[in-house]
């Protein structure tokens, strides 16, 4: 992982994605926050779309807020198993 402190030293936006390309890069800003850039894949975005997803996240909101469960045992009895 590549460390860049803003507050010492500037780099160009342009900079910062090269070298993300190749490796995570940890971004220090002067303003005392910290960043994380790295390179996308299929499954970061798949998680940012399902994530922007109003049906998708409604639907999350819904199973969380499901009470109780199946024992084991009851699913093994309705499969015979």
């Amino acid at each position: 992982m590549k460390t860049i402190d803003l507050s010492k030293e500037q780099h160009s936006l342009h900079e910062v994605l090269s070298l993300a390309k190749s490796e995570a890069v940890f971004i220090h800003a002067a303003s005392g926050e910290d960043f994380l850039l790295e390179q996308a894949d299929d499954f970061d975005r798949e998680v940012a779309t399902l994530g922007a997803s109003e049906k998708f996240m409604s639907f999350l909101d819904t199973r969380s807020k499901e009470k109780g469960h199946i024992p084991l045992s009851k699913i093994r009895e309705k499969r015979n198993l």
